[in-house]
């Protein structure tokens, strides 16, 4: 009998195209994610040895920084020194190494200017810099430095300014911005220093005996750094370091990083030009216990403050509630509070509208405009304003509209007694008039508001 041949069947004629193009995609995979990881892997490489780099150079200059004299050391405590005017290259990468060294004790405290005891050691840093940009990287560390000799140099004293921030007499939560706050010390007759405060807002310095002045301003690049009397720059005119050993007394700023107020209006007309901002806080201003945040003639619509934990009172003016008699504060003023680096968009209440009619029977060749109030305060000082002599500076009214005849104009502005001048046609007018509670009283007649005012000018 003859055996027919065996007929292959349909699954044993090889690979077929399905089976290739999913075993293609399976090895792509696998290719794209090796690259990957080959690629991470010598990303990692090259950034470990660059960390490496650094951390000897780091090492080296610490090294070099322990067996410095004492006046080296202390020509650099509280600064940010460069060590590497020229960048060391390693490698292909560019360093730059930068120290900052404190005074610091063996004890418990983290701070000498909380601490009460003298220096015996230096705390030192060394802070290792490479890339630009997104690429930017440092690596820092750190050592106890005991100075040749000890501490003391005959004749020096210790110089301790602490940097209090707004939970008082705790520093600035912001560290990262606190280490690079601007610490200028002048002695007399001397030039003057710049130091960076520690992370606990203290500088600590031996100096000769003799008086300093010391002022605070921000890191360069920001952000801003305010004191509790609205100063940007504050400032002691003289600290006295009168004898050798501890400071006598620690020099403290109150000292954060500012929160921003903006300012407008709940009044249904526009704000009278050159309009000042004051306010209050408690009894924490002094001496007045205020502040103009926004001075006359400025015309801005906002103010960096001090971030106080308890709340402001705002108002339009410079001067208070008196005797009970409200004039420029009102009874009830807006409050707001801030927090360091915070803003608020604050509405301020008090203002009242202000509307004239200015009439002229042979009409005006030019619209009058350019209409100024100048404070004319027959009260004060017993109001708790300042003299009209010492205000020294009017409002501008806003512009006039109308034809012929007849001109209108409604401006909000303070309850106060005003002299206002109406220029027109090469010449002007004046009038008196006051702003009161209940409405304009005008040639002896109240206006109510949203009564027009009338003036009549020849």
């Amino acid at each position: 009998m003859a055996l027919r041949g065996r007929q292959p069947g349909l699954d044993e004629g090889g690979f077929g195209l399905i089976e290739v193009l999913l075993s293609l995609s399976v090895l792509l995979t696998v290719l794209v994610a090796t690259s990957y990881l080959v690629e991470n892997v010598v990303q990692q490489a090259s950034s470990n040895r660059e960390k490496v780099a650094a951390a000897e150079l780091a090492e080296q200059y610490l090294e070099s920084m322990s067996n410095a004299s004492l006046s080296t050391l202390q020509a650099d405590v509280a600064r940010d020194v460069l060590q590497t005017p020229t960048p060391i290259t390693e490698g292909g990468i560019s360093y730059s190494v930068w120290s900052h060294l404190e005074w610091a004790t063996t004890g418990s405290s983290p701070s000498l200017c909380s601490s009460g005891n003298p220096p015996q050691i230096i705390r030192a840093t060394m802070t290792v810099k490479w890339g630009t940009g997104l690429s930017a990287q440092s690596l820092g560390e750190t050592t106890i430095v005991n100075p040749p000799y000890g501490t003391v140099v005959p004749g020096d004293g210790f110089l301790s300014i602490q940097i209090e921030g707004a939970n008082a007499p705790r520093p600035p939560t912001d560290t990262t911005d606190l280490v690079n706050v601007r610490v200028n010390v002048t002695p007399s007759g001397g030039s003057t220093t710049t130091y960076n405060p520690d992370q606990y807002g203290c500088v600590y310095l031996q100096v000769p005996t003799g008086t300093y002045g010391v002022s605070l301003a921000s890191p360069s690049g920001g952000p801003t750094f305010i004191d509790y009397q609205e100063n940007l720059t504050p400032s002691a005119a003289s600290v006295s370091v009168p004898t050798a050993g501890l400071a006598t007394f620690v020099t403290a700023f109150h000292f954060d990083v500012a929160g921003s107020a903006t300012f407008t209006s709940d009044a249904s007309a526009p704000i009278a030009s050159n309009m000042p901002i004051t306010v209050s806080n408690g009894g924490n201003l002094q001496p007045s216990g205020t502040s103009t945040v926004v001075a006359a003639g400025t015309n801005l619509a906002s103010a960096l403050l001090f971030p106080y934990t308890t709340p402001y009172s705002v108002w339009y003016g410079d001067c208070t509630t008196h005797s009970g008699v409200n004039v420029e504060e009102p009874a009830a003023p807006t409050t707001f509070t801030l927090a360091p680096a915070g803003s608020a968009s604050v509405t301020i209440t008090g203002l009242d509208v202000l509307q004239l009619q200015v009439t002229r029977s042979g009409g005006f060749t030019t619209p009058p405009n350019n209409v100024t109030a100048a404070l004319a305060d027959p009260a004060a000082p017993g109001d708790g304003c300042p003299t009209a002599a010492t205000e020294g500076y009017s409002y501008g009214l806003a512009a006039f509209s109308g034809s012929g005849t007849t001109y209108t104009d409604s401006t909000a502005v303070i309850p106060q007694t005003y002299t206002v001048t109406i220029p027109y046609n090469s010449t002007s007018s004046q009038v008196s008039l006051q702003v009161t509670s209940s409405g304009v009283v005008y040639g002896g007649t109240t206006y109510p508001y949203g009564t027009a005012v009338p003036v009549t000018v020849p």
